[in-house]
This record gives C-alpha cells, structure tokens and sequence, in this order.
C-alpha cells in the first residue's frame, strides 16, 4: 500500500530546506535537510527522492509564497507608477520580514537544477506582478531585452534593499523609497520615491 504523505510535514521539510541552504548554501547536506525538519534522511526521500525534486519544489513553494504576499489581494488599477510602488512595498516587505526565503529563492534561481516546467510554474504563480515589469519595459531602455534581463536587474536592487531594511526594520519606509527610486531609474522611468501618504516606519505582517 503507498505511503500516505502528510501536507504539513512536507511543508516542514520545505521551511526546513530554506533554514539549511540559507545557512550552508545549496551543497547544504541532505542529511542536515532532514534532520533540521526532524525527520530521518529516509522520511525525507519519501517526500522528495531526489535533491533535484526538493530544489524544484522548494523554488515553486517560495515563490507561491512570494506572490501570496505580493499580487494577492490583487494590486488595485491606477497609474503604473503607483502600482509599481504599492508592488514593491509589497516585495521588500515579504523579504525583510524573513531574509533566508528571499536569499534562498535568489541562489535557486540562479541555479541549474530548475527544470523549464518550472521556472514557468513559477512565471505563472507571479503573472500579477510580471506584467506589471512588462508594462514598465515597453518604451524604456530594456524594450529591445528579454524580461528576464530586466527582472533580475530589479531584483538585485530589491535584494539589497530588503537586506538593509532586515537590519534596520525601523528604517524600512525611507529605505524602501530610496530603493524603489533607485529601480524605476533603472527601468529608465526617472521621477523621485512616490508620496504614498502612509506612515509605514515598521515592518508589518
């Protein structure tokens, strides 16, 4: 008779491989995966038998988990420039709040074991926000790249700025700002940090 397979213990294998490969990188063992979710090596395989099938779940997991905090409720219909602004508040805030998922989904991404099916598993979880990148693109210096290009350029600005304001949480609206100025200079839209009205000083969940 097959193994039944719990949800929630492969979720805590997933938020187990996040801890081990933001620690030790992605050669972390399988055996430091495993144990970091309490589980015997054995236990773990019967979830994922492979370290290629983890990677693959573990980048599908963290970006569902990327656009639940970003694009869902969806960003509400206005000018791009604000809509990209409520977007990126959005992102920097899901990464600050827990740095080792966004440095995670960074070293998975730029890894070799993701298979096509999924890295457009992963495009589809973030249509919202990917046409968002899109519309940004059209007429701007990255027209004639791929999307691709453009989104990792901004993601790299995304990443710095999450990592100054995990430090520093109580700078996260002015560290925000500057940073998102920074990106939509770089998308070659220019303008200065949008005037939310908010007073978001603090990470909030």
């Amino acid at each position: 008779m097959p193994r039944t397979l719990s949800d929630q213990r492969r979720t805590a294998v997933l938020e187990a491989a996040t801890r081990a490969i933001a620690r030790d990188g992605l050669a972390a063992p399988t055996a430091s995966i495993a144990a970091e979710a309490g589980l015997s090596v054995g236990s773990l395989f019967n979830y994922f038998p492979t370290k290629k099938e983890l990677f693959n779940g573990l980048y599908l997991h963290l970006k569902r988990d990327l656009a639940a905090a970003v694009v869902e409720p969806p960003i509400p219909d206005g000018p791009l420039r604000e809509r990209a602004w409520e977007g990126w508040r959005r992102w920097i805030r899901w990464g600050a709040a827990d740095p080792d998922k966004q440095r995670v989904l960074m070293l998975l991404d730029a890894s070799h074991e993701l298979t096509g099916q999924t890295r457009r598993d992963g495009t589809a979880a973030m249509q919202g926000a990917d046409s968002l990148f899109a519309e940004a693109q059209a007429g701007g210096p990255f027209a004639d790249q791929p999307l691709e290009f453009l989104v990792a350029v901004v993601g790299a600005l995304a990443a710095t700025t999450m990592e100054a304001v995990s430090r520093e949480p109580e700078e996260f609206d002015s560290r925000c700002r500057a940073g998102f100025t920074a990106a939509w200079g770089a998308i070659g839209m220019g303008g200065q940090s949008p005037d939310t009205g908010t007073d978001d000083k603090r990470i909030r969940s």
